[in-house]
């Protein structure tokens, strides 16, 4: 099965306590595997804006450290490597455009996602649905579930778009057999969820986005050592 209502690592033991405004951190997808054990799919580091346990804030700026699956892409638009084929080998590399920050209430199937270019906010309001972040010794883990909401134009106005992304993908992960239909409609029904919040405008989209910018003194963040490993045990309590 690829996608899991939870991350599929266990939390650390004694739990991770909430990050500093200032660390860098990475923040992961972990990704199910059929023959092996879960590993990063994705990981991308970042500096901590805000941390508790009701919100977290992370601010990834260009040059950033980054690392996707590497092997034979597939799919639709040929974005994908092939789920099932994975080797669990990675293309690292660093995030390009604008800064991108990412705010996660915790306990939500979803963080929201804007860009930055330093002087205003660009691009389009994006909603990446996705396990509820989980604290690691180094940053925080989730789960990518592909499929995406994006609204565009200024929410509550009559500018304002909401529409899906990346349905295809899902269903790719049903046609191929790397995941049950039944996740793939438990997605859509938090997708739908997070369409009319996104309709709606509701928090965070009414929030003031600029008290989450990074310093002005902040870099690319590089991956941590150690960003591929999952056991709690050699970052964390010996």
């Amino acid at each position: 099965m690829s996608f899991s209502a939870r991350v599929p690592v266990p939390e650390p033991e004694p739990p991770v306590a909430p990050f500093a405004p200032g660390t860098p951190v990475v923040l992961r997808s972990i990704r199910n595997r059929p023959s092996a054990a879960p590993a990063p799919s994705f990981a991308v580091a970042g500096t901590v804006v805000v941390d508790s346990a009701e919100l977290s804030v992370v601010a990834t700026t260009e040059g950033s450290g980054m690392a996707r699956r590497a092997g034979r892409r597939d799919g639709p638009r040929g974005r994908q490597v092939a789920p099932l084929d994975w080797d669990g080998t990675h293309q690292v590399t660093s995030w390009r455009g604008p800064t991108v920050i990412r705010v996660h209430r915790g306990g939500e199937n979803w963080s929201i996602w804007r860009w930055h270019d330093g002087e205003t906010w660009v691009g389009d309001w994006y909603g990446n649905l996705e396990c509820p972040w989980q604290r690691s010794p180094i940053g925080f883990d989730t789960q990518d579930w592909d499929l995406d909401v994006v609204g565009t134009g200024t929410p509550g106005t009559d500018s304002w778009r909401v529409e899906y992304k990346d349905d295809d993908e899902l269903e790719f992960m049903v046609q191929v057999g790397a995941a049950p239909a039944s996740e793939a409609e438990r997605i859509r029904e938090q997708g739908r969820v997070l369409h009319a919040a996104f309709t709606r405008g509701s928090w965070p989209l009414d929030a003031d986005w600029t008290a989450w910018l990074p310093a002005a003194d902040v870099g690319p963040t590089p991956l941590p050592a150690g960003w591929r490993d999952l056991d709690p045990r050699s970052t964390h309590g010996g």
